[in-house]
């Protein structure tokens, strides 16, 4: 198997924890009347991400962005 690697290092990215995957959570805030004690004062409404990135661990800049398969 060829090795794959970091096009902006050149680190193998095969190796152990040399990748970090990260799956973005996106959304919007709903302002909601509310004291400070009951909560923030805001609602969180999740929206589904469609993207996800593979970053390379020892540079830690950007490899891949790809599509999320639903």
């Amino acid at each position: 198997m060829a090795t794959i690697e970091c096009p902006n290092c050149g680190t193998d990215l095969t190796a152990p924890q040399s990748v970090r995957i990260a799956e973005y959570q996106f959304g919007h805030l709903e302002k909601v009347a509310q004291d400070p004690m009951e909560g923030p004062g805001f609602r969180y409404h999740f929206e589904m991400p469609d993207t996800y990135t593979i970053l390379c661990n020892s540079c830690k800049r950007l490899v891949r962005t790809l599509p999320l398969n639903k």
